[in-house]
């Protein structure tokens, strides 16, 4: 298991960006620093998380550890932030090992903003951070390792869902059958690839239908897809209250709903909550 580089109270305060590769250090460095991957996660509208993996070799015949980093980030060409600390529990590498840790860094959109106006209408968001890795080992000697980052991000829009009236085909005092249709749009400039979709629809306060959707959808970048539900209740079973909410012009309603998608960018949740007045119209 890879250890974090990050206490949770720094990675929240940074907003660097995606690592492409690590400068070489000078041969006689004990030290080697690789990057083995990086990712996005827990993309959403507020913001993301970029994970880097590194690999840190130690060639020495003593253990060091890594204390602190010091580093300069720069986005779309402006200065975005800097930060030189040390580590509260610092990370042992040991002798002639080689140690994995991941480095999570948290991107706030709304900070993100306020640093560097515009990036929003930006298709992705470019920029570098440069620095050093500071190592030391049981008797102080130190091994500064510097690196170069670069990359690019989106920023996420928030998919939008709309909700059409609900169609009745027939009401009785027995039961009705009707249609629920909502949309999803994708306001981001990539595709996203919908999972399994779980819903839940209610209307004046009572659960009219829940289930799921099966995966397969996909929506383009400025696109949107549609869903429709036929639907069928029994009266005698969820209540004759439920009559009256389907004899009236509108109600006041809930649409919420999970899943998960696939992007260009990695895989995320997708949670949605909907609410307002929906017009009950008859379709005969």
């Amino acid at each position: 298991m890879a250890k974090s580089l990050l206490p949770r109270t720094v990675s929240g305060l940074l907003f660097f960006l995606i690592a492409a590769g690590l400068a070489v250090p000078a041969a006689k460095k004990n030290i080697v620093v690789t990057l083995e991957r990086k990712e996005i996660r827990d993309m959403d509208s507020s913001g993301l998380i970029l994970v880097f993996f590194l690999e840190i070799a130690n060639s020495a015949r003593s253990t060091y550890s890594l204390t602190e980093y010091d580093y300069r980030v720069v986005v779309e060409g402006t200065d975005y932030f800097a930060l030189k600390t040390g580590l509260e529990s610092p990370i042992p590498i040991e002798k002639d090992t080689t140690t994995h840790i991941t480095l999570p860094v948290r991107i706030t959109y709304a900070d993100l903003l306020e640093r560097v106006p515009g990036v929003a209408d930006l298709p992705k968001a470019s920029c570098y951070a440069t620095g050093l890795l500071i190592f030391a080992d049981s008797r102080g000697r130190q091994e500064k390792i510097p690196f170069a980052f670069s990359g690019d991000f989106p920023f996420f829009r928030e998919l939008e869902v709309e909700v059409k009236p609900l169609a009745v085909k027939t009401l009785t005092i027995g039961g009705t059958e009707f249609t629920l249709s909502f949309s999803i749009r994708n306001r981001n400039n990539f595709e996203l690839a919908l999972g399994k979709l779980a819903y839940k629809f209610e209307a004046e306060g009572r659960t009219l239908a829940e289930g799921t959707i099966p995966d397969g959808k996909k929506i383009e970048g400025q696109g949107e897809a549609s869903f429709s539900l036929p639907l069928m209740l029994d009266f005698f079973e969820v209540g004759r209250e439920v009559f009256d909410i389907f004899n009236k012009p509108s109600a006041a309603f809930l649409l919420s709903g999970d899943s998960r998608f696939d992007s260009i960018w990695g895989e995320f949740k997708l949670s949605f909550a909907q609410k307002g007045d929906i017009p009950i119209t008859r379709t005969q």
